[in-house]
């Protein structure tokens, strides 16, 4: 009898598993509306020669891509990029192209619009129809920058943030801050046999050294002594960028206002066309730094190549917000990140309220 029980019970224990195992699951791509994602460019050869000492600054050395250029190493990083937001997105995005689906958007540069095409071709692969060439697993997708453009390139082309960030960074109070790295500067012009004695300067360096190094050619021993001075050099270049709301407002904010004023037609059904469910922007380590920092959520660190942050727009249990994720590669997953004073998923109308006051107005840039 215990024994006809036992079996009793073990059927019904792998019945119920069963039930729950072929049930169907619920995931965060169930709640998702739409997605807005911010990605930093792949791999680059050096930008321009910023210094007069350097023995291997002539454009021979980063053949055959020239100065400023994706790499194929950046290439492939934009690719995985694309295929891993691929396979996060999947069922979300369905698998075949339609150009009401997508928006994407770039800076004006090679190395930006190369990444983008190379983060594509990743996301959305041609499938049935769509598949034009057997032998060639890819389709052209469309792509837009703009003149002017407030959202990805407001630092440069707002005049008056241009006057204000100089002002604050000629303040007694910012040249106080940054006195204490008076002997690096006075210690890298000499080596380098140029000037280099402010963030923006030192801003330079570093990013050159740092495309030099990640194509294959050691830094000087000299620059190599300095490398951690001039990386928090090129930190603090950030938070000078963004050091008060009004700077904020433009450094990060027109991005912000966008996304924000997107979902909002989306959830009011009146964003054309209607069913688009991605908005992507190719830029720069920079734009990724003033939008974490605008937001709040500023890790301290140089976002690195193909970095993106990821702004999803949820319906869950009747209520719409979102969630902030950041993906630098340092862990396998997109982090998931809380705006301060919110929940990690964040109600549409508190993330709104919250950042309020860095969400700009068209007056807040003046264009000539």
């Amino acid at each position: 009898m215990n024994c006809l029980i036992d079996t009793l019970l073990l059927i019904l224990v792998f019945y119920c598993l069963s039930a729950v195992s072929g049930a169907p699951k619920t995931t965060d791509e169930d709640t998702l509306v739409l997605v807005h994602i911010l990605f930093r460019h792949g791999n680059r050869t050096p930008d321009s020669i910023p210094y007069k000492n350097d023995p291997i600054s002539n454009e021979s050395y980063y053949m055959p891509y020239g100065m400023g250029q994706i790499t194929n190493k950046g290439k492939r990083t934009a690719y995985r990029m694309g295929t891993s937001l691929r396979k996060r997105y999947d069922n979300f995005l369905g698998d075949t192209y339609n150009i009401d689906l997508l928006d994407a958007r770039t800076t004006n540069f090679n190395r930006t619009k190369m990444s983008l095409q190379s983060m594509l071709a990743g996301l959305w692969p041609p499938k049935g129809d769509q598949i034009w060439k057997p032998w060639l697993n890819w389709q052209p997708i469309p792509y837009n920058h703009l003149l002017n453009d407030k959202e990805l390139g407001s630092t440069g082309i707002c005049e008056n943030y241009i006057e204000l960030v100089n002002e604050l960074e000629n303040s007694d109070e910012i040249q106080k801050l940054l006195s204490k790295y008076k002997d690096v500067y006075e210690y890298v012009s000499e080596h380098a046999g140029t000037n280099v004695s402010t963030p923006n300067s030192v801003f330079g360096l570093y990013f050159f050294g740092d495309a030099q190094r990640d194509f294959g050619y050691a830094l000087e021993s000299w620059l190599e002594s300095v490398w951690s001075d001039l990386e928090k050099i090129t930190k603090d270049t950030y938070y000078i960028a963004t050091n008060t709301t009004t700077l904020k407002k433009i450094a990060g904010g027109f991005l912000l206002r966008k996304i924000i004023n997107d979902s909002k037609a989306k959830i009011e059904q009146t964003l054309i066309p209607q069913h688009r469910k991605m908005f992507i922007y190719s830029g720069h380590e920079v734009n990724i730094a003033y939008l974490l920092i605008t937001l709040g959520v500023y890790d301290d660190s140089i976002p690195t190549y193909g970095s993106y942050v990821s702004i999803e727009l949820h319906r869950i249990d009747g209520i719409v917000g979102f969630k902030v994720f950041y993906q630098n590669w340092t862990t396998k997953e997109p982090i998931l990140l809380t705006i301060p004073g919110c929940d990690a998923f964040c109600p549409f109308d508190d993330f709104v309220d919250l950042l309020s006051e860095v969400i700009p107005t068209d007056d807040d840039c003046t264009i000539s």
